[in-house]
């Protein structure tokens, strides 16, 4: 039986098979997952054609028939006993009587849509180029379809030519970067360099081409009064390849190609391969020869103009984003997330968390009012940035008095956990600078707290589609902003968990603190103190300290008290020495029942 429709399966606007099915035809999914897929059967004097999986429930295995009401006409019987079919205008509900349509028709499935209509042999004689068109900032190594210009026997292309044309098909490019009428000059283009009669760029909005800028040879300008040919954009929105007609269609084929000698449309593609657009240019000769036909390197100049616009569009874009981008992130982030948009979908990553919160900030801000307390904490967090950026990190958040960093993405680090405590090594050093500036302004010195800790975290855009904020999410980093709050009870300026701790190399002082659990986390933790280097009483305090913890955690309080008496002495001030030595006293003075090493911290 000859064929009787052409069939276009789509899903999400992308083409995904095309194929002629015979009269009457049922549509629906897979039986069972044996059935070829977009593959017509014949059964029972019924053809059966297959356009979904066996797990796309949205489908049922027999949902619609189709059949011929004669010329150009086709009736449409929903099978399904529970999905409906949809057709513009119109939704077939199961058990309904069949209805009648009007060829080309679009009816939608679950997630797939179907363009039905007449058999493609009905369809003007179009070629089109072999390979599909590359989206902007695509390279094919393999491909020198545009090393050499070849023409056929006898031709021959002047050098000079060739090069005119590609420092015009530069030029639309280049346009792109500080002028808002390329458009314009892709279609000048086409017209002057491929020698056509008229151009048109076109933008395609959901399913309708839009003219966007045209230009025609000067006896023709004014004169445009047809539109450009529906089935050729078509097939190069369906196909992504450019499409040239080598010879006029009788008027019943396509009645917007009366008249016209030769039409060729090449696609214009987004950094994803989306078609968005098309560069559409036609010869309108009213004499034909053999000179106003389209040749396959008149289609190649089309299509690498075509490329052109889609570049400077997809260099507006990523301008575009990048200067929003900029308004929330570093200039390096932003310009990795402008090129790598996946970074923003998140993953799952090994990253080194760092919290720095500014103390006795309210009763400071208090003092200062608003004005200056912004100009202060401007101050401020450029100064914790600047550390942060020069150890290669991400400024996550500023939260109030509270800068948020990361390290190990987007960029791989290995070494993590080293940069971020340099960097907060870095950010005590710049104090007293700060307090220089700063102390007769606040009436205090001011002081930080800067917590750290490193494991997996999920990595992406964490906050919505209205404002991004890249960065972590997840249990570690809670822990970190925790960590930074343990700073005020253990009296230390940087303070790092185990995980962290684990990463760093000998060049780092750290001494083990104690073990914690903190507030809404029930997994304890090993804090550990990060001092400055360079230190020649560090070993003495390291040393003295940690002999009075394993005392403390064999509960030896009375040795705690004598090695940390001695220790105080020679170091008062030391924080984590004064809160051991009081956990001690306390122990001897009200034995626990159930004595655990771990330190319930009060609060964040």
């Amino acid at each position: 039986m000859p064929a009787a429709y052409q069939i276009r399966v789509y899903e999400k606007q992308q083409l995904l098979h095309s194929a002629e099915v015979s009269d009457p035809v049922e549509i629906g999914r897979q039986f069972d997952d044996n059935e070829p897929l977009y593959c017509q059967s014949t059964s029972a004097g019924r053809h059966r054609y297959v356009v979904a999986r066996l797990n796309e429930l949205n489908i049922s295995r027999q949902h619609v028939l189709l059949e011929s009401a004669g010329e150009d006409r086709i009736r449409l019987t929903n099978l399904s006993k529970n999905r409906p079919v949809h057709v513009p205008g119109s939704t077939l509900r199961p058990n309904a009587a069949a209805a009648e349509f009007t060829l080309p028709l679009v009816l939608t499935m679950g997630e797939k849509s179907l363009r039905i209509q007449t058999p493609a042999a009905e369809e003007p004689p179009f070629s089109s180029l072999a390979e599909a068109t590359r989206p902007p900032g695509q390279l094919d190594k393999g491909s020198a379809r545009f090393a050499t210009l070849r023409l056929a026997a006898g031709g021959a292309v002047a050098v000079e030519e060739v090069i005119r044309w590609l420092e015009t098909a530069l030029e639309v490019m280049q346009s792109a970067a500080n002028s808002s009428d390329f458009f314009a000059k892709a279609a000048e283009a086409v017209v002057e360099l491929v020698g056509l009669d008229s151009a048109i760029v076109l933008l395609l909005q959901g399913d309708a081409w839009k003219s966007v800028a045209n230009h025609s040879v000067a006896c023709l300008v004014g004169s445009r009064s047809r539109q450009p040919s529906q089935r050729i954009l078509n097939r190069v929105r369906d196909e992504k390849r450019t499409f040239w007609q080598l010879q006029s269609p009788s008027p019943r084929e396509d009645a917007s190609l009366t008249g016209i000698q030769a039409v060729v449309t090449a696609p214009i593609l987004d950094r994803a391969g989306r078609v968005i657009g098309a560069l559409y240019g036609d010869r309108q000769t009213r004499f034909p020869t053999a000179s106003s036909s389209i040749t396959k390197l008149d289609a190649m100049l089309v299509e690498l103009l075509a490329r052109g616009v889609a570049s400077g569009l997809a260099r507006l874009d990523q301008e575009k984003a990048l200067v929003r981008l900029e308004q929330f992130f570093t200039p390096d982030l932003a310009h990795q997330l402008v090129t790598r948009p996946e970074l923003l979908e998140g993953r799952d990553a090994h990253v080194t968390v760092l919290f720095c919160d500014i103390r006795s900030f309210s009763a400071i801000t208090e003092r200062l009012g608003p004005r200056k307390t912004v100009e202060w904490i401007g101050n401020v967090m450029e100064v914790m940035s600047d550390c942060v950026l020069s150890q290669r990190g991400v400024v996550v958040d500023y939260i109030g008095d509270e800068l948020m960093a990361m390290w190990g993405m987007p960029q791989e680090q290995s070494d993590h956990a080293e940069l971020a405590c340099s960097a907060a090594l870095d950010m005590l050093g710049q104090l007293p600078k700060l307090n220089e500036r700063w102390q007769s302004v606040l009436g205090q010195p001011m002081d930080l707290g800067i917590g750290i800790n490193s494991g997996l975290s999920r990595v992406g855009n964490t906050g919505s589609s209205r404002k991004l904020k890249y960065g972590p999410l997840g249990k570690g980093v809670n822990l970190a902003s925790r960590v930074q709050g343990a700073t005020k009870y253990l009296r230390v300026k940087v303070l790092v968990t185990g995980d962290t701790q684990a990463q760093l190399g000998s060049r780092f002082h750290t001494r083990r603190l104690c073990k914690v659990r903190v507030v809404n986390m029930a997994e304890p933790a090993d804090l550990y103190e990060v001092r400055p280097p360079h230190n020649p009483e560090w070993l003495e305090l390291q040393r003295g300290y940690s002999e009075a913890l394993d005392s403390f955690e064999r509960r030896d309080f009375p040795a705690v008290v004598q090695s940390l008496g001695n220790l105080l002495q020679a170091f008062p001030d030391d924080g984590p020495s004064l809160v051991l030595l009081s956990r001690a006293v306390n122990c001897m003075v009200q034995p626990p029942a159930d004595f655990d090493v771990v330190w319930e911290l009060p609060g964040k």
